[in-house]
């Protein structure tokens, strides 16, 4: 009896201990519900205040909902790091103008820029011993050298005390003193900007001096890498595939700076001169004339873009109090007049001439943005690595001249000649895709007699060959081989 008494019992405890269960988990879940409701209502709330202040009425989903809870965490933190790169520089500012005014006590310490630049690498008793000092050019601020520290080539800007920016300034009845501390700022800001854009098409910067008082002007310098000046004439003069490589570079430059995380990035002053090749590489190097938002605007009409130079003008439009891609098309239509309208399309593959085209039109009238030119571009770099341009069938093919082949057989120094577009200013020095590419080109030059090809590649991987004007005595060396024409036979 107590056995059966027992079942019931334990049945009747188990069902209401499941139903105590249920009202509890669903108490919880109901308060869930309204918290979670709480706080999509605040969020929503906070997304439909814009960065300028304006509120206005959504219809946002959920998704969309997180979707702006993402971009403002995004926002906030690009803003936390603009800040910290504002707060840096300006304290570099202080820091410089109290050193060269006397501000701080003669016995008070010296102050350690190690927070501020970790992989500073030279300081000022490096950048005393580096030698043979050259001077190379100056601008309305800096002057720059060229020396070498350990062996290593760099170059060293310095201020310029008779130049432009420091006598212009002392003419308006400043002392010589207050007139260096202006100058000398704009070379802590390029400190500052170059490292914290510090990338592969950005100056490097090696070290910096900043004065411990007035009595070191010539010690208030910044040390790079060395560059080689961007000039048009030589410019000109490189062969497509290396003007490619610039049309490419200063693609992806202009693309990085509309997404800087400091903001949207201007240059107020875009000319070649900003600009330096380092090892091919063409590089950001002149950074003190620039800025970082968008301009501010209360309506459309304040957000016209002018090139009076080019007679050409473009609207932008004006939302949250910005003038949304302002810096982005200054810099496109800057960096189209400046190096790809120039350099893209001379001596250009006829097959990529459609492209090359389009991406001339996006720069020219500003008919693309900076991603999708960087898009186009690289499609022409790949097109032009795998030479499809060279647009080859079969029948064409068979009709080849049988040239020999000499390995490890070289002419070093003999039977050069100038030819057009030459990597070299002494002798023919071009790029090919391949063996049948290199003799193509012999066969159409007639001074061509054969040709070297040896272990060397462009930055494309493309193999580079030296065309030889006679065949003469060759010479025995390792890792080349010649290749020469029947009709020189």
């Amino acid at each position: 009896m107590f056995r059966q008494f027992k079942r019931p019992y334990r049945s009747n405890i188990w069902r209401h201990g499941l139903y105590y269960s249920c009202i509890v988990i669903l108490f919880f879940l109901f308060m869930n519900i309204m918290a979670f409701q709480r706080n999509c209502a605040d969020l929503e709330g906070e997304n439909n205040i814009d960065p300028g202040g304006t509120t206005f009425v959504s219809n946002l989903g959920n998704g969309d909902i997180k979707n702006n809870v993402f971009q403002e965490r995004k926002l906030n933190s690009r803003k936390s790091q603009k800040v910290v790169f504002k707060n840096k520089l300006r304290k570099l500012m202080d820091i410089l103008e109290s050193n060269l005014e006397k501000t701080f006590p003669n016995d008070a310490p010296e102050i350690s820029f190690e927070k501020y630049f970790p992989d500073r690498q030279l300081y000022c008793d490096d950048i005393a011993n580096i030698s043979d000092m050259t001077y190379m050019a100056s601008g309305w601020t800096k002057a720059v050298y060229k020396g070498l520290y350990k062996g290593t080539p760099v170059a060293i800007k310095t201020i310029d005390v008779k130049g432009q920016d420091v006598t212009t300034c002392m003419s308006t009845g400043m002392s010589q003193s207050a007139c260096y501390v202006k100058a000398a700022k704009k070379i802590v800001k390029e400190i500052v900007i170059l490292q914290a854009l510090a990338g592969e098409n950005v100056l490097k910067v090696l070290g910096f001096c900043l004065p411990s008082n007035a009595d070191d002007n010539q010690f208030v310098a910044m040390v790079t890498e060395l560059g080689e000046a961007v000039d048009l004439i030589r410019l000109l003069q490189m062969s497509w595939e290396d003007r490619l490589k610039v049309c490419l570079d200063i693609t992806r430059i202009v693309d990085f700076m509309k997404r800087t995380p400091y903001g949207s990035m201007s240059m107020n002053d875009f000319r070649r001169q900003q600009f330096v090749l380092v090892r091919g590489n063409l590089k950001l190097s002149d950074v003190d004339d620039t800025e970082f938002e968008d301009p501010h605007c209360r309506n459309s009409n304040e957000c016209d873009i002018t090139f009076s130079s080019a007679n050409f003008s473009q609207k932008s439009l004006c939302q949250h109090r910005r003038c949304v891609q302002y810096n982005e098309k200054r810099n496109l239509f800057n960096a189209g007049r400046h190096f790809v309208t120039i350099l893209l399309p001379h001596g250009a593959p006829l097959r990529l001439q459609p492209i090359i085209n389009s991406v001339m039109n996006g720069y020219t009238n500003l008919t693309m943005t900076s991603e999708e030119l960087l898009s186009q571009m690289n499609k022409i770099v790949t097109l032009y690595k795998s030479g499809w341009y060279l647009n080859r069938s079969k029948s064409i093919s068979k009709h080849r001249l049988h040239y020999k082949k000499l390995e490890h057989t070289d002419l070093p120094g003999q039977y050069d000649y100038r030819c057009r577009l030459s990597l070299s200013m002494a002798t023919c020095t071009v790029s090919v895709f391949d063996l049948q590419e290199a003799e193509d080109l012999c066969n159409s030059d007639q001074d061509c007699k054969g040709f070297v090809v040896a272990q060397q590649t462009t930055w494309s991987g493309r193999h580079v060959i030296h065309l030889k004007n006679g065949i003469g005595a060759p010479s025995i060396r390792p890792n080349t081989t010649l290749y020469i024409k029947p009709t020189a036979l």
